[in-house]
């Protein structure tokens, strides 16, 4: 539950700063804005995830999952040949299994004037908090930009405190009959998402 609140507090608080940090493509490039060579490609997303076997595929009972969202982003200090970016990237996961999986991830990167981008951050979800590596390409057709990101979350290890043995839990919800087992490790398992958008290019 915990978690829940924490993603849904992010996703809020994303949105009130990005909508802050907009700006008209129409206005003068200053020292930390850069200029229009620098595609911004804010807009919506879908992809899928594949989870490599650990904690989240047993809970799952599945190695795929559908995602569907939206970036944010804000270009920082560059030039005509390459940008700094700080995307925000809201995502929902398992609509396809009936499931409400939500994730945030803040990156920070680079994407130069021939689409090519990189970008490292923090990812939030309810498997726990990680790390999110991204790299991508844009191909623009016409007047409309269609950004392919991949992107991989490394699987990380998860102490889980609980009981084994026979035994149950009483009237109060004490367990009894049974032994204590600290902590088991588990892996979460690598998480490799592959996503495509599109926004319209702006001149």
């Amino acid at each position: 539950m915990k978690k829940i609140v924490l993603l849904i507090v992010s996703i809020f608080t994303l949105s009130q700063v990005d909508a802050q940090i907009q700006y008209t493509s129409g206005s003068t490039p200053t020292s930390t804005q850069p200029r229009a060579a620098i595609d911004k490609l804010s807009g919506p997303r879908i992809g899928m995830t594949v989870i490599t076997n650990g904690m989240i595929v047993d809970e799952l009972g599945s190695n795929f999952l559908t995602q569907f969202g939206y970036q944010f982003e804000k270009q920082i200090a560059g030039n005509e040949e390459i940008a700094g970016l700080i995307e925000g990237i809201v995502m929902i996961g398992g609509l396809e299994q009936g499931l409400f999986l939500p994730s945030i991830s803040g990156l920070f990167g680079a994407r130069s004037a021939s689409g090519f981008e990189f970008a490292v951050g923090p990812n939030l979800s309810l498997a726990g908090a990680g790390l999110v590596i991204g790299v991508g390409k844009t191909i623009k057709m016409g007047s409309i930009n269609i950004p392919i990101n991949f992107a991989w979350v490394p699987s990380v290890n998860c102490s889980e405190d609980g009981y084994y043995g026979d035994g149950s839990y009483d009237s109060n919800g004490v367990w009894s009959g049974g032994d204590w087992n600290e902590s088991v490790d588990n892996k979460t398992g690598n998480r490799f998402t592959v996503t495509i958008g599109f926004n319209f290019r702006s001149y």
